[in-house]
């Protein structure tokens, strides 16, 4: 048997350790979702805490914002805004929808027929920006009923594309509203 040369071990090391790291990189949350739980709406991969934003996800990420004055009384908002990355585009042909957690202190304002709770597409709390493909903006509408810190909590329903394929996701999505 021939005894391989070091400089050939070493590229043959260097080699694996690239293969091993390149398939640890497309696990990391970011990477095609092609046969992973994105595939099945009704198990969505948990957000990941540490990208900067409400819920990342594979091929998107989805950012949170509450008001910033809200009084007891008021009509006050939340926006998420959906934003496909890489190749990746928003599905205009989906039917958005958000329906929101019961929350003490918190009546929301929805008129999607299946209450009062959801807002979606159809009811018009989903646009998108005129010529803008990578984005869509979803307005949750509450009154609250009582001061102090609130949870507008929910499953965001959301859909993005490539030319390949689409993802169909149901993601957990929460923004703290302060309510003076």
């Amino acid at each position: 048997m021939r005894r391989l040369a070091l400089p050939v071990l070493v590229a043959l090391a260097v080699t694996a350790a690239l293969v091993a790291l390149a398939a640890a990189c497309s696990r990391d949350g970011r990477g095609t979702s092609a046969g992973s739980a994105a595939a099945d709406p009704t198990t969505a991969p948990a957000p990941r805490a540490d990208c900067g934003h409400a819920v990342c996800g594979s091929n998107f990420f989805v950012d949170s914002a509450g008001p910033a004055d809200c009084a007891v009384g008021a009509t006050c908002a939340v926006t998420l805004k959906l934003t496909a990355t890489g190749e990746f585009h928003i599905n205009q042909d989906y039917p958005y929808k958000f329906r929101a957690d019961d929350t003490s202190g918190l009546e929301f304002l929805g008129t999607d027929g299946a209450g009062k709770t959801t807002f979606s597409k159809a009811a018009s709390n989903w646009q998108t920006p005129r010529g803008d493909e990578k984005s869509g903006v979803m307005t949750v509408s509450f009154r609250p009923a009582s001061s102090g810190t609130k949870a507008v909590a929910g499953t965001f329903k959301l859909s993005v594309c490539s030319a390949q394929s689409c993802q169909l996701e149901q993601q957990q999505v929460s923004t703290t509203v302060a309510v003076r």
